[in-house]
Formats: C-alpha cells, sequence, structure tokens
C-alpha cells in the first residue's frame, strides 16, 4: 500500500550520489527517486535491514519517512543561516536542515530528554553535522535571550495520529482529555518561538497528528493569541494535500498519509516586523581550548575541512565549537559541541566516523576501496594489505567519497571503532 513506502535520504554532495547508489546496489538494494527532493528515495527492495548497510553505518544515508523530510525542506534556510530546532531529537530533521545551512551555517538542537539526546547526538555524528551543537533543556524554558533567532523549527511532542500504519495504538494511548498536557506543552513552545524570534524571524510549525486541536487551532492560537502572521507553504510534489478543518488556513499544509508516507501538518509563521537578530556579547568556553601547536595530529587529518570554529577539550574529548555558537550563544547556557574525538596528554586520536577531518580527495596514505566487497570485508574483521608499512588512522574511501578514518598496522589496513 501507498501509505507503506519506506523512504530514505542521501547524505552527500551532489558529486557522491553516484558512489551511494553504487554501494547501495553492491549490497542489493534497489530504489527509486522521490519528486520532492533529489536527494530523498524511495525503498523498492531490501535484502537485509536497509540500517544495516554499509551506507548507513557510514551516515552516507538516513532512514527517515518522507513525510517528516517535509518541515526543514519548506522552513527553507539558505545557505549560511543559523536555524534553532526546538524539539530536535531524534535528529531526522536536524540533520537535514544541517545539509540544508551547508558548511557556514549553523544549527542549535535542543532536547529535554536525557535517553533522546544521546540518541540525537548520536545521529548528528553518524551524518557529520559538525555544523550543529546540542543543548538539554525544555525548550519552552531555553534561556535564550528574546529576538535572537530569525529561523526556528518547532516539530513538538503531539498525539501521532498520522502515524497508525507503524503505530497502530496511538489514537488509543492518545485521546479525548489525554492531549490535553500536549495541546498545553505545544502553546508553551509556540509563545516561546514567538519570544526567540526577532521581527521578520519565520517558523515552520509541524506535527505528525491530524488531530485538529493540536494543528489548525494551534495555528489559530499563534495567530490570534500570540500575534503570527500566516505565510504560504509551498505544496511539495507527489503528496496528497487535504483542505484543513478549520476556515481562514490558506496555506497551511494537512498531508493525507493516503498519498505515502506519514500523515503530517505544517504551517508556516512569521513574527511582524523587520529587524536583526539580538546576540549577547560573544562567550568563553569553559573547557580547555586545544593548542594545535603542540598537539600530535594523525597525518590523514586536515583541520582545515573544518568549518569556522574552534577545538577545546573537555575531560579527554576533543569538540569542534562551531564559530557562530562562540558568537551568539549567551553565557549560562550548556551546550555542547561536535564530538571528534579523543585526546590525552596532547595526542589527538579522531573518532573513525569523523569524515570531516578528511581532505576532499585521498591522500598517498589513504585506504581508497573500489568494491563494496572488500568494503565489507574490512567491516567484518577482515584485514587488507597495505602498499607500505605505516601507522593510522588513515582516510577511508570508497572511490572518491570520504567515509572515514580506519586504522593500519604494519601492511596491514584494518577497521576498529574503539
Amino acid at each position: 500500500m501507498k501509505n507503506n513506502l519506506r523512504t530514505f535520504r542521501l547524505v552527500c554532495s551532489g558529486k557522491d550520489i553516484d558512489a551511494v547508489e553504487e554501494l547501495l546496489r553492491a549490497q542489493g538494494f534497489e530504489f527509486r527517486p522521490e519528486p520532492f527532493y533529489s536527494m530523498a528515495r524511495i525503498l523498492e527492495k531490501e535484502p537485509f535491514p536497509l540500517g544495516e548497510s554499509i551506507a548507513a553505518k557510514f551516515g552516507r544515508i538516513y532512514i527517515q519517512d518522507r513525510s517528516s523530510m517535509l518541515p526543514p525542506l519548506l522552513l527553507s534556510p539558505e545557505k549560511g543561516a543559523i536555524v534553532l530546532d526546538m524539539c530536535a531529537a531524534p535528529g531526522s530533521k536536524t540533520g537535514l536542515l544541517s545539509r540544508l545551512v551547508g558548511r557556514d551555517g549553523f544549527v542549535l538542537a535542543s532536547e529535554p530528554s536525557g535517553d533522546r539526546l544521546a540518541l540525537l547526538r548520536q545521529n548528528l555524528r553518524k551524518t557529520q553535522a559538525v555544523n550543529s551543537a546540542t543543548v538539554h533543556y525544555e525548550s519552552q524554558k531555553l534561556p535564550l535571550p528574546p529576538h535572537s533567532w530569525k529561523i526556528i523549527q518547532l516539530d513538538p511532542p503531539c498525539s501521532g495520529w498520522g502515524t497508525l500504519n507503524k503505530n497502530p495504538r496511538a489514537m488509543d494511548v492518545w485521546k479525548g482529555e489525554k492531549t490535553i498536557p500536549l495541546v498545553k506543552l505545544q502553546r508553551k513552545l509556540l509563545s516561546k518561538a514567538y519570544e526567540l524570534l526577532a521581527p521578520g524571524g519565520r517558523l515552520v510549525y509541524s506535527t505528525c497528528t491530524t488531530n485538529v486541536q493540536e494543528n489548525e487551532e494551534q495555528t489559530r492560537f499563534a495567530v490570534e493569541e500570540l500575534g503570527f502572521e500566516l505565510f504560504t507553504l509551498d505544496r511539495p510534489e507527489g503528496f496528497t494535500i487535504a483542505d484543513p478543518l478549520l476556515p481562514d488556513m490558506d496555506g497551511v499544509l494537512r498531508v493525507d498519509g493516503s498519498g505515502g508516507g506519514q500523515g503530517f501538518y505544517l504551517c508556516g509563521l512569521r513574527k511582524p516586523g523587520n529587524e536583526e537578530p539580538e546576540y549577547p556579547e560573544p562567550r568563553t568556553p569553559r573547557g580547555k581550548k586545544i593548542n594545535l601547536k603542540k598537539t600530535e595530529f594523525p597525518d590523514a587529518v586536515d583541520l582545515s575541512a573544518l568549518p569556522d570554529g574552534e577545538l577545546y577539550e573537555f575531560k579527554g574529548r576533543a569538540m569542534f565549537l562551531n564559530r557562530h555558537a562562540l558568537n551568539i550563544l549567551p553565557e549560562g547556557l550548556r551546550w555542547q559541541g561536535f564530538h571528534l574525538g579523543k585526546i590525552n596528554r596532547d595526542k589527538f586520536r579522531p573518532d573513525p566516523f569523523a569524515r570531516c577531518m578528511l581532505p576532499p580527495k585521498p591522500d598517498k596514505s589513504a585506504l581508497v576501496i573500489e568494491k563494496a566487497q572488500d568494503l565489507s570485508n574490512l567491516l567484518s574483521g577482515q584485514s587488507l594489505t597495505a602498499p607500505a608499512k605505516g601507522k593510522g588512522p588513515v582516510g577511508l574511501y570508497y572511490k572518491d567519497m570520504l567515509l572515514g578514518l580506519t586504522g593500519k598496522k604494519g601492511s596491514r589496513f584494518i577497521w576498529t571503532e574503539k
């Protein structure tokens, strides 16, 4: 049935699309393109779980419902934009926002649950969203200055009635008075978003439910009670869009799951006016700044591949702190940058998935694998012959596509995730 479509998106640049798709096909997967986003794919053949594929392991694909891709795409931040994701876990939309804003942009992702925050950080690590940072707060209480953001994504907790194909009991679990706390939370989050937006800033509010109280009624609350202006969202190609359940809702999207994917609701909200965000004074991180002149880095590491920012040590972990985060996040806000690896006595050991620190083209020490089976053998514990002796880690590439860093001992390449 159409509403049971399995979808995923490619996590790569345009030049690597062929390599990612070739890697998937080599493992027996078949798929076709989606019309609404050039990187989205519909899975047609799955010989084993897609999440166990090599492409998924190295974060070159991300399994995501097609409707779930719409909020970041319709928010449509420009390259270099600074975006706040108020309810970020598990990171599906955060990761897509990271791709959309590009190397020079920045995404701050907020999540109140400790367990879900760990999952968020894990997914951002896999997809190498190095232009992101995370915070552990209830977003309705985020200690951020008013009027400090131009673009916000808000996909709050909801009843999930649009996910009945995967969660058939959602409507039974969340019905009647049980949805009242959700509705109240959503209104608190909308109010906080209005406070945080600079005049002229925009917000996309979305849910994966069909409940009018959490959808059109919240849009009406945002416009009539908070002062937002409703703006029209473009209709994405390939989706069935139902009519809104309340009048005067031109431009909102009620995605009918019968056209494929989850049932979803989206609306675009703008704060009246036109002013630049108000940022606090730049802050000094609490960690220890890494002295690059005294630190031993593997030859494979290319720090110039990173966006603008600083490297800091926090209890033996090397973290990348994005320049935008350092410039706009206020003193007193506890946040975490992007994990790059471990550091001990000025010796840096990169995370094996940290392709963000590799040059775009392999150097002479790198392991370049041409056959998917050889890559599978390496990951299963078999070593591969190196052309010359040396030590790792070294860059790992499939064709000319970055994957990560692999170990090297003498004349053998080995894979380790430690």
